[in-house]
């Protein structure tokens, strides 16, 4: 279920519309021309409604889910997941009551049969789709799943105690973003190739839009290694 981000009209139910996601944005017939003018793929001509399509701005032109995938940029599933999860993607800490590790979906499940008894999740962050980071005082986590563990229903969760850990870094490419940490001896992976990355059990992968959350997540990671 998705609602456009204009009008609120929703693809299911009564009244229901079809929509469109246009950088990472759900859109209706009505208000996509109103608010981002006339999309059409520049490789292969496609618009929007045409078929089952999405749209994405890279380097300035408007692709469509299909032609991305075939030039490698990013796979369809991945964008409207990412889509999907864009309002959800960065857990800080709640009031009490709240679970700060929420918003991982299917992930969350997998963090939870990783935790020690009495241990607490204080910091989670979610990626691409099937990859999220979460920290509690003890351990970071980094959690795949899906076709970042080269499986549909594959799972995996790599827990590292702080005391391993060296440093937390971003690295920034053309598309898309790493965070990956280290303790001096783990692979570091290149942005420009996230294949590897995003397979990584010491790095998850974002979209180069949400770098400033990402920026934050790094501020807010480090500060682990400081206690």
């Amino acid at each position: 279920m998705a609602n456009c981000i204009s009008c609120g009209v929703s693809n299911l139910g009564m009244g229901r519309s079809p929509l469109v996601i246009v950088d990472s944005e759900w859109y209706c017939d009505d208000c996509l021309p109103k608010k981002k003018g006339r999309v059409r793929c520049h490789q292969c001509g496609r618009e929007p409604f045409e078929s089952d399509n999405h749209f994405k701005t890279v380097q300035g032109q408007f692709l469509c889910t299909e032609c991305m995938e075939k030039a490698g940029i990013q796979k369809k599933y991945d964008y409207i997941m990412q889509s999907i999860a864009k309002t959800t993607t960065v857990v800080k800490p709640p009031s009490a009551g709240n679970d700060i590790a929420a918003s991982l979906g299917g992930l969350r499940i997998l963090l939870d049969q990783n935790l020690s008894p009495g241990e607490t999740v204080t910091y989670a962050i979610q990626g691409n789709a099937g990859e999220a980071l979460a920290c509690s005082k003890s351990n970071v986590f980094i959690l795949k799943s899906g076709m970042a563990v080269g499986s549909i229903t594959g799972r995996k969760c790599s827990k590292f105690p702080w005391e391993q850990v060296k440093s937390v870094d971003l690295k920034i490419g053309n598309l898309y973003g790493v965070l990956e940490i280290t303790d001096g001896k783990m692979p570091q992976h290149d942005a420009n190739d996230i294949t590897r990355a995003k397979k990584a059990d010491n790095a998850i992968t974002f979209l180069l839009s949400r770098k400033s959350e990402f920026d934050q997540a790094v501020n807010s990671i480090q500060s682990y290694l400081r206690r």
